[in-house]
Parts: structure tokens; C-alpha cells; sequence
């Protein structure tokens, strides 16, 4: 039974429940935050659940028509009326429960490659809290993220990295934010560190030195450098090629790269005729869906055992040394090599400009026009794209 007693401590009046004909449900009449009198369903049959109904709803708006209703004594009180009504209670996540479930729905709603990316510094920022990772959501406040990211720069990782992480850690606050399971975002108090300070510029391969890796590799790997120095697209989206991605008839590539992923924003590359010849003799797949490189295809970039390491040893096979532009620093620093896949990229630029590309086409060729800008090109401007590619030299791969 319901303790009057304490309850009139609370409210100078109790809520009361009622019939009305032909409902099967109790009404409540208790009264609102601003003083007025309402009259509501409870959704109950039960009289006793029908008067605890009535009962909460008058003690959350007797708590704010004095100003000490707090969220989670709301959330508790609501949470109890909606069970006796049958529905779900209110979400209470814990800053570790929030991000676990977001990871989660990024890999339902097939952004696999972010939650990927996001999974490490994610952790990371669990770990950090330690204990106050099991505390509710709206615990998290800014000095959180900002010992962690000063936590993150300490262990020697560099600047943009950390400034990932601090990304990382802001989204899933934000996500949490638009669904007002927070009133604001504890990351946007913290500022990103400055990385113009940090920044380096890799080095280029020249064209014999691309045939040289090109030659010291399987066959696989071997149509993944002869794609990052023609085409400049990164070593993940060289990976992750299906044979859906290729259109030889029409001598052109078709990507969706990592880092428009969320965009659906669609690339169509220019194929140089080096790579024509090689797709024109490389094992096909029977579906669209098969890899372009299957012996590759299910490398990480990172690691002892990644991609990006496996493209060092080439290097070495080949006979080409790599300086080194910084030291790791640190427990979690990283060495950052002169020359590496991404330098490929950059050889592709410079490659252009040897050949007496205009910027102009240089600057749509390295960022890759979207197909939604291509449709608007005429056949002109697709016929420059096209010359400008054909103008790079072809390389000397043969043993």
C-alpha cells in the first residue's frame, strides 16, 4: 500500500484515479509543474497499479514545480511508469554500455570500415577511465577527454593521431547527444592539438624504382603498386578491389573509397595502359564480388603482419632503402618511414607534372572526380582526363 503519510510530505494534495463509461482504464487527475489540474489514462485495469501511476506522475511534477527534479531521479520515476503501463523503460547507459552499443550500430548499419577504425581509440578511452566507464553516460565531463587525449600525446603518439582518437571520442558523444541521452557534448570543450607543426613530406619513387617493385613482387602485390602509382588511390581501397570495381571495356576503375564510405560518394579513375595489360592477363573472378587481389585482399594496413610492413619488405627485395622522417617517441610512438605505399600517391603527382600535366588536371586526377561530377563532364574534358593519364611513361616491369 501507498504510504500517505510520506507522500503528503511531498504534496500538499494526492492524485486521485477514476473511471470513465465504457473505458476499461483507470484516469489519473494530478497536478502539472505549472499548477494546472490534468486528467490522464493510465493504460491500467489494475486500481492499485492505476494509483502508483498517478502517484509517480505527481511526485516527478511536484519535484519540478520546485526546481529539484535531477535527470536520473526522472528517469527513475518515468522508467517506473512505464513499466506498469507495459512499455520499454528509458535507455540508462553507461559511458561503456553507450559505447560498446555504438560500435555495435555502425557495424549493423554496415559502416564496418568506421567502427573499425574507431574500435582502438574507443577502448583506449574506456581504459582510461577505468572505473568511471561504468558510471552513467552524463557523468563523462571534458577534464575526461581532455586527460585523455593529453594522455595519448604523453605516450608518444603524434599529433593527428591523437586528434583522431579525440574525433573518435567526440562522435559517440555527439550521436549521444541527438538522441538526448546528454544535454552537451564533453569533447567539444576540448581543443584538437595543432599538427602543422608535425606535418612531413614523403618521398617519391621515380619510374624505374616503381618497375623495381614492381618486379620484386608476387603477382597480387604487383597489380596493387602499379594501382597506387597510376591511379594515387591509398594501399586500403588497393586492398579492398573486387573484379565489380573494373570495367575494362571501358577503361575505367569504379570505387567507393574508405573515406567517402559514409557519403556513397562514387570515383571513376582513368585506367593507364599498364594496368589495362595487367587486369587484361590476371586471373579473373567468376563474380563481380571477388576479390581483385585474393592473396592480399584480407590484410590490415597496420601491424607486424600488415599490409604496410609486408610493402617495406618489397622495398628492401628491390633493393630500395628508406630514411626516416621521425623517430618513434615514447611507449605508443611511431616511426615514420621516408618512403612508404602512400608515397606512391605522391609519385603519381609528380609523375604528372613531369609529364607537363596543367594543375587544373593534376588537382582533379589526384582527388579523383566524383561520378556525379563526371556526368556533368563532356566528352572533351573525359578525353583530357584520359590523355593526361595516357602521358605517363610506361614502365619497364619485365624480369
Amino acid at each position: 500500500m501507498v504510504d500517505t503519510g510520506v507522500l503528503s510530505h511531498y504534496f500538499p494534495t494526492m492524485p486521485s484515479i477514476f473511471k470513465r463509461p465504457r473505458s476499461p482504464f483507470y484516469f489519473c487527475s494530478y497536478r502539472a509543474a505549472d499548477g494546472r489540474w490534468l486528467k490522464k489514462s493510465t493504460k491500467l485495469t489494475d486500481r492499485r497499479k492505476a494509483f502508483e501511476f498517478a502517484t509517480n506522475l505527481e511526485k516527478a511534477t511536484g519535484l519540478a514545480r520546485r526546481g529539484t527534479l535531477t535527470t536520473s531521479q526522472a528517469r527513475k520515476l518515468f522508467n517506473e511508469i512505464l513499466e506498469m503501463a507495459g512499455d520499454d523503460p528509458l535507455d540508462d547507459y553507461t559511458v561503456k554500455g553507450w559505447f560498446t552499443e555504438w560500435i555495435e550500430g555502425k557495424k549493423a548499419s554496415h559502416a564496418t570500415a568506421t567502427a573499425e577504425r574507431y574500435r582502438k581509440p574507443l577502448s583506449d578511452f574506456l581504459v582510461h577511465l577505468g572505473d568511471r566507464a561504468d558510471l552513467p553516460l552524463t557523468a563523462a565531463t571534458p577534464k575526461d577527454v581532455r586527460k585523455f587525449r593529453d594522455e595519448q600525446r604523453k605516450a608518444g603518439r603524434a599529433a593527428a593521431t591523437t586528434n583522431f582518437a579525440h574525433k573518435a571520442v567526440a562522435s559517440v558523444f555527439a550521436a549521444a547527444e541527438r538522441q538526448g541521452y546528454i544535454r552537451a557534448n564533453p569533447a567539444r570543450a576540448v581543443d584538437f592539438l595543432p599538427v602543422h607543426a608535425e606535418r612531413v613530406e614523403k618521398g617519391t619513387f621515380s619510374p624505374s624504382e616503381v618497375a623495381s617493385l614492381a618486379s620484386a613482387a608476387s603477382p597480387d602485390w604487383k597489380g596493387v603498386i602499379l594501382l597506387g602509382y597510376f591511379t594515387g588511390l591509398r594501399l586500403a581501397d588497393c586492398l579492398s578491389l573486387t573484379w565489380g570495381n573494373v570495367d575494362l571495356q571501358g577503361r575505367m576503375l569504379k570505387i567507393t573509397p574508405r573515406k567517402t564510405i559514409r557519403t556513397g560518394k562514387t570515383l571513376l579513375i582513368p585506367m593507364h595502359p599498364d594496368i589495362e595489360d595487367f587486369l587484361l592477363t590476371h586471373p579473373a573472378g567468376k563474380r563481380d564480388s571477388d576479390p581483385l587481389f585474393p592473396s592480399v585482399c584480407k590484410l590490415g594496413v597496420g601491424g607486424n603482419r600488415g599490409a604496410s610492413r609486408t610493402f617495406q619488405g618489397i622495398m628492401k627485395k628491390a633493393g630500395l632503402v628508406s630514411g626516416t622522417l621521425r623517430d618513434a617517441a615514447g611507449k605508443a610512438g611511431r616511426k615514420v618511414a621516408e618512403r612508404s605505399f602512400h608515397s606512391l600517391r605522391h609519385s603519381f603527382v609528380s609523375a604528372l607534372s613531369t609529364a607537363g600535366i596543367a594543375v587544373e588536371l593534376r588537382q582533379k586526377l589526384a582527388g579523383h572526380a566524383s561520378e556525379q561530377q563526371n556526368l556533368h563532364y563532356t566528352h572533351p574534358e573525359i578525353a583530357a582526363l584520359r590523355a593526361a593519364i595516357d602521358k605517363l611513361p610506361r614502365l619497364d616491369t619485365k624480369p
